[in-house]
């Protein structure tokens, strides 16, 4: 399964990297360029670096790729790396330097940012052994690096928001499924931290380990909006499925992957019966929003 959901994966990927690259040298240029200038449109930019992490983890992952592969795509990860801590340094000091960045521009999408953050710890930490740079002796050092700044965002985004939600603007009907969005953050950072506090995790995934406290609390804080959103389901369903429906799909896939992290180091049947649960959901939601999303393009 894991293999057929990679290479569909790898397939969209592709497609939506020719598409973008595309548009680059199109009158859609115009397009893309006013999407950067833009507060709100200009907080998706990270998903493509994150995206392409994610990719380089599976290929070598799930291909039997020779050695001299291997080291390209050491390069290529190294790139994304590169390219998306300048994101970071650029997004940050745009929205604090900013002459005026409106209370009502401040949306879930904004996580996605330090969503790559925790990422860039995860996938780091699962090529040690295939890309064999734990000689590296400053990369945990760096990952460590990343994961604070992504807690430090975390944090603050978190605040500023429900600031706003609350006191503030409520956030428009049609992108209420991003609220799920702050499910990602956490649910990623606790896989992180798993990584990071228990390293023997990575090349022994069948131990079974004290979980740290840092990790139950990320956890925990992920597993609280998760049952506030579902006891809100009301609210999500007046929203109704358009293209920002796909926002259910990464937060949902990122804490039924913490919660199997959590599940395999404490042994727990029941943790990880949920978390196949939340993944055949995942699956129904993909399979649903495909469906809808063909029948749009077929009567635009």
């Amino acid at each position: 399964m894991s293999n057929l959901l990679g290479s569909l994966h790898w397939a969209v990927f592709v497609l939506v990297s020719i598409g973008f690259l595309t548009g680059l040298f199109t009158k859609n240029k115009i397009n893309l360029h006013r999407e950067w200038l833009n507060h709100f449109q200009i907080s998706l930019f990270p998903s493509i670096t994150l995206t392409a992490l994610l990719v380089v983890v599976t290929l070598v992952y799930t291909l039997a790729l020779p050695e001299l592969t291997v080291n390209a795509l050491m390069v290529v990860y190294f790139l994304i790396v590169a390219i998306h801590t300048l994101l970071n340094i650029y997004l940050i000091n745009r929205w604090i330097f900013s002459p005026s960045v409106p209370i009502e521009h401040h949306k879930p999408t904004w996580f996605i940012l330090l969503s790559g953050n925790f990422v860039v710890v995860i996938s780091g930490l699962t090529l040690i052994e295939p890309f064999a740079i734990q000689h590296w002796l400053i990369w945990p050092e760096l990952l460590w690096l990343y994961f604070s700044g992504g807690l430090l965002l975390w944090f603050s985004f978190t605040v500023s928001l429900f600031y706003r939600l609350i006191f503030d603007s409520n956030i428009e009907i049609a992108l209420r499924p991003s609220l799920f969005i702050f499910l990602a953050p956490p649910s990623l950072a606790t896989v992180a931290s798993i990584l990071l506090l228990k390293p023997e995790l990575i090349l022994q995934p069948e131990l079974q380990v004290a979980v740290p406290a840092l990790t139950w609390f990320l956890f925990s804080f992920a597993s609280f909006m998760l049952i506030i959103w579902f006891l809100s389901i009301r609210y999500f369903i007046d929203s109704g499925l358009s293209v920002a429906s796909w926002a259910y799909v990464y937060p949902l896939a990122a804490y039924g992957m913490a919660m199997q992290y959590i599940a395999q180091a404490n042994n727990s049947e029941l943790l990880m019966s949920l978390s196949m649960g939340i993944f055949l959901i995942v699956l129904f939601l993909i399979a649903l929003l495909s469906i809808h999303s063909l029948l749009d393009s077929i009567k635009s």
